[in-house]
């Protein structure tokens, strides 16, 4: 059976090596397929009791790819590439987004298709969020701003979903104008639109071993070399951890010198894996290395801390 990817693959048509791509965008109707695949999955193998998130998760990624075929307009691109992606008054980042309507719909069609997967209490508290523009508006902002501790955690999931479908299409839309901007460099952060990585992926076929960092919010994957730590640099007190052997799938990178550590999904062992889903079905590998006092240094969109 032939995988759908959600990277494009290399252009063989150029002669010689090629240079290691810094930014690889991602072909978002793949991406929202294989992850609704990997939840209805996990949901499976999880059993009626721990399954329940799981299916609520593809639903809210079915209902994101629906909106994947609204395509954004062109003032509503514009207006998201423009937000600033790191280091931002929340004040001016919420009058910012108030400007965009595009993340603001986003959240109303998401809330109103997953509403017969929610209790009634969770879908009245979303529908009247929602009729709040201000105060959805703050909300947002303090998730961009990394203040989610500020936003209740059923409220968060689903409005990041509604910001990452936006800034992903924009992101998409306006490709070629970022590649000809946008430095990359040693990146910690996404230099697409300055969120934090989901994980680390180590990509096989025609970018064997190469790693990349998966955006949590637009998606977009950039080159980080592999041997330093994501967060400072370090690469003197570098770990892998794993429940399986040195081949396993899903592993853990920690770092000794700033006491973090990120998810690394091996595509080249399995290329079937999405970051944010299979993270998720993983989480128990993150509790044996947080219980060895490392704290994560990646953002899961649909487990946010608090």
């Amino acid at each position: 059976m032939r995988s759908e990817t959600d990277i494009v693959p290399l252009d063989k048509r150029t002669p010689g090596v090629q240079a290691i791509e810094p930014l690889i965008f991602p072909v978002l109707e793949a991406v929202y397929t294989r992850r609704e695949k990997r939840l209805r999955l996990l949901a499976e193998q999880q059993g009626e009791a721990k399954g329940e998130y799981f299916k609520f998760l593809a639903y809210l990624v079915e209902a994101q790819q629906i909106l994947k075929h609204m395509p954004l307009g062109a003032a509503d691109v514009s207006a998201i590439r423009a937000v600033p992606k790191q280091g931002c008054d929340q004040d001016h980042l919420e009058k910012l987004l108030l400007e965009i309507p595009s993340w603001q719909q986003a959240f109303l069609f998401l809330v109103q298709q997953v509403g017969c997967v929610v209790p009634e209490t969770t879908r009245t508290m979303l529908e009247e969020c929602g009729q709040d523009v201000p105060a959805l508006t703050k909300q947002a902002a303090n998730l961009l701003c990394g203040n989610y501790t500020q936003v209740d955690a059923g409220l968060a999931v689903i409005l990041w979903a509604a910001l990452s479908v936006c800034w992903a299409q924009a992101v998409e839309q306006d490709q070629q104008h970022i590649q000809q901007t946008q430095p990359v460099g040693e990146a910690k952060l996404c230099p697409c639109c300055g969120a934090q990585p989901v994980a680390s992926l180590v990509l096989g076929g025609d970018r064997e071993g190469l790693r990349y960092l998966q955006c949590s919010l637009c998606e977009t994957r950039w080159h980080r070399v592999r041997g330093i730590c994501v967060e400072c640099g370090a690469s003197a007190h570098l770990e892998h951890w794993t429940f399986e052997d040195l081949k396993a799938p899903v592993q853990i990178e920690s770092c000794g010198d700033c006491k973090t550590y990120l998810k690394v999904f091996r595509l080249d062992y399995d290329p079937e894996r999405d970051a944010v889903a299979d993270d998720l079905g993983s989480f128990v590998l993150d509790t044996a290395v947080e219980q060895q006092g490392f704290a994560r240094a990646g953002l899961n969109p649909f487990s946010f801390p608090g």
